[in-house]
């Protein structure tokens, strides 16, 4: 019977190796070496595939790899996976391989990815192959002991890690390295986690190309949906906006014919500001010219009635016209529809009865045009 295997990095790990095993429960560790981190000058305007396609040109012109040989994945910390400046690359045959080795494991990652990490925490664990360091959640590598050692020398003393954790036995030139720096090395976790910044996404068996296109294809079947309502959508707004345009050619065209009207019968000459009053103005003129009757004769007198209380609300007299016997018709024009109440009701407080025909808010005229039926007595 064959046992899975373990890892120096703990029992929820196991070395993937041709002669070893992993069970379904442990994640495989590869030689972080083979996947190395690569950091990239990517524009910040870039997201998703165009992204991946920047990155990718980089990483082939820089380094001089077959396209068809690397493949790149990016690399980011948690769920920020629109803004990332890191990818992993590893060798498109080694990942083949890991695949048909580590099939039902949980997940396939560089031996780094399973120190434990945090902001402003580095970490680092002794391997048969070296050393394989965790530069906080977004960075990592895997190397032999004395290129360790080199690249952690080189690291920018300007911003040192507060502590430093060690998993498994001592490395003594790490320790001694750190000392220098006055950087404490520790085995308590101090607050690090382990797998904690989704790592697990990063599973070197998947293909994210793949996914990509398992992505389109359920997408796919939604789009006609999306766009025959967008087509309904559409020709809805052209039918209303057709409609609309019909409406105001009607219009237009009885604005027109009423102002032919009135040039022929009523106003030859001049603007047309407001038909209505103009239309009322010309009838009386017309009565005015046509002479006196005994009907405009009380008419008169029932506007001299009225003519006190006009004057004390500062109406102003619009058209007055003598309808029958006993009736005047005033067309009037006050502050608002307050003052068009008040005036009425002064009315027939002289003992004028009043009838309110319309009262309105003219577009070219400020104010309220109000038009009364006066009679000598109360209606």
């Amino acid at each position: 019977m064959t046992h899975p295997s373990t890892s120096v990095f703990g029992a929820g790990f196991a070395d993937l190796t041709p002669a070893g095993t992993v069970s379904a429960r442990q994640v495989a560790l590869v030689p972080g070496a083979m996947v190395p981190v690569i950091t990239l000058d990517l524009p910040a305007g870039l997201r998703g595939e165009d992204s991946e396609l920047v990155a990718r040109r980089q990483v082939l012109d820089r380094m001089g790899l077959d396209e068809a040989t690397v493949e790149i994945r990016p690399f980011y910390a948690g769920k920020d996976s629109e803004a990332w400046t890191r990818v992993l690359l590893a060798d498109s045959a080694s990942l083949s391989e890991w695949r048909k080795q580590a099939s039902a494991c949980r997940a396939v990652l560089p031996d780094y990815l399973a120190l434990p990490a945090a902001d402003d925490v580095w970490s680092y664990c002794a391997t048969p192959g070296g050393v394989a360091v965790r530069l906080g959640p977004q960075d990592g590598f895997s190397a032999s002991l004395d290129v360790a050692c080199a690249m952690l020398t080189r690291k920018p003393d300007t911003t040192p890690p507060r502590a430093v954790i060690r998993v498994g036995a001592p490395v003594p030139q790490i320790d001694a390295l750190f000392a220098a720096k006055n950087i404490s090395v520790t085995t308590d976790l101090a607050g690090a986690k382990v797998l904690g910044h989704g790592e697990a996404t990063f599973d070197l068996r998947r293909d994210p190309r793949q996914a990509r296109v398992r992505l389109r294809r359920q997408v796919l079947p939604w789009r006609w949906p999306v766009l025959i309502g967008g087509a309904a959508a559409a020709i809805w707004a052209a039918a209303l906006i057709t409609e609309t345009r019909q409406t105001e050619a009607r219009t237009e065209t009885l604005r027109a014919q009423t102002r032919d009207l009135v040039r022929t019968h009523f106003v030859p000459n001049g603007p047309l500001p407001d038909i209505r009053s103009q239309v009322s103005r010309a009838i009386v003129e017309r009565r005015v010219a046509a002479g006196p009757s005994a009907g405009d004769a009380t008419s008169l007198s029932l506007f001299a009635r009225a003519s006190q209380v006009i004057s004390d609300l500062s109406a102003a007299p619009e058209a007055i016209t003598a309808s029958k016997k006993g009736t005047v018709i005033l067309v009037l024009r006050v502050a608002d529809f307050a003052a068009a109440d008040q005036l009425a009701d002064a009315l027939r407080a002289e003992g004028l009865g009043v009838e309110v025909i319309e009262s309105r808010v003219s577009d070219n005229n400020s104010g309220v045009r109000t038009e009364l039926l006066v009679t000598e007595t109360a209606l």
